[in-house]
């Protein structure tokens, strides 16, 4: 699958997109060049009041406190699929292994799709301190403090032609909103199994709330649509709709089968131009970061490949995301990301 942006190398990543201010230029928004997206960084209070961006000093400082002030790469690893183990958890093993590498100056860091709602817990056991890009770039998040650092939603007239199509097919979707600092996900009725297995093993996070509602314009109105999440219930139906919104100007999707064996897939809307690779080159501004190490395993992860200086794919990655790596290690269920660190991350002091 063709990703539709082209990240150049790390450093001006964020420049070329436009989506990011360079260092020092901090301001309230930026324009996406080829969309028109405004990018809000979440220091704007009177609109975001529960949330803060970290200064350079502050996200330098939380990196000294883990002994990493000095260190020149961020190593970046996926979530599902690739540190998480076949039951959606860090293993044992895995976090043994990791919690002496970050007490002696590991940096590392998460890039997912998924939100506030199950990372905070998920990464609890690690302690992580670094700067999280959640949604597939479209939000960085401290974990340590649970609070947005920026976020970058849908141009409105790319959200209003999201739910036009929605409304006209009768399709179901989560539409994730930021409002007034929290995250909001709203949906009308479940439309298969699969999307009420989803939405319950979610629902009573404090992180993101969801409501139900009877139509999405009205309530996404007044906030910042980040993405349209849509359950499907196979391929077929995640195909059709990959094509429909893939010709919607504006955006980039993904699809994938559910990696835990619901025989479900799951289609991803985001802005364009809004990836892992993007989201990236801003923590590496925080952290004072040179380089990036990642691991994942999914068409998603490809966008960050590129912009890296080693990519690790694991064995059990999709096609795409092993010919995008230069190296492939050990699988998710062999703690694949915990032993390769545990041997190589020094080498990249």
């Amino acid at each position: 699958m063709q990703n539709r942006s082209e990240c150049g190398f790390v450093e001006a990543a964020a420049r070329h997109h436009g989506i990011i201010c360079p260092v020092g230029e901090y301001k309230p928004q930026a324009k996406h060049a080829l969309s028109g997206i405004d990018t809000i960084f979440l220091s704007e209070r009177e609109r975001y009041p529960k949330c803060e961006l970290g200064n350079m000093a502050e996200q330098k400082k939380i990196a000294e406190e883990r002994g990493a002030g000095g260190l020149s790469t961020l190593f970046v690893t996926d979530l599902d699929g690739t540190l998480l183990g076949a039951d959606a958890r860090i293993s044992q093993e895995s976090a043994a292994l990791l919690r002496p590498m970050l007490d002696e100056g590991l940096q590392l860091a998460v890039a997912t799709a998924r939100s506030p709602a199950t990372v905070v817990e998920l990464l609890r056991p690690l302690g992580l301190r670094t700067p999280a890009v959640l949604m597939t770039g479209t939000m960085i998040y401290d974990v340590a403090h649970t609070r947005c650092l920026a976020a970058t939603p849908l141009a409105r007239e790319t959200a209003a032609a999201v739910c036009a199509v929605l409304e006209r097919t009768g399709q179901e979707a989560l539409a994730y909103s930021v409002k007034g600092g929290h995250l909001y996900v709203y949906y009308k009725e479940f439309a298969c199994d699969f999307e009420r297995s989803f939405v319950s093993s979610r629902i009573h996070s404090p992180y993101k709330t969801f409501v139900q509602v009877e139509h999405y314009p009205e309530a996404l109105a007044g906030g910042d649509t980040l993405m349209f999440l849509l359950a499907l219930p196979g391929a077929e139906e995640a195909r059709a709709f990959y094509d429909i919104f893939s010709a919607i100007p504006g955006l980039i999707c993904y699809y994938y089968s559910d990696e835990y064996g619901s025989g479900g897939c799951l289609l991803e809307i985001y802005p364009e131009g809004c990836t892992k690779a993007s989201a990236l080159a801003r923590v590496m501004e925080m952290t004072g970061a040179r380089r990036i190490v990642s691991f994942g395993d999914n068409i998603n992860d490809v966008p960050m490949f590129r912009i890296s200086a080693e990519s690790c794919a694991v064995a059990n990655a999709v096609p795409e995301a092993r010919a995008a790596a230069t190296r492939v290690i050990g699988a998710n269920t062999e703690n694949g990301v915990a032993r390769w660190l545990a041997e190589h991350w020094r080498d990249w002091q």
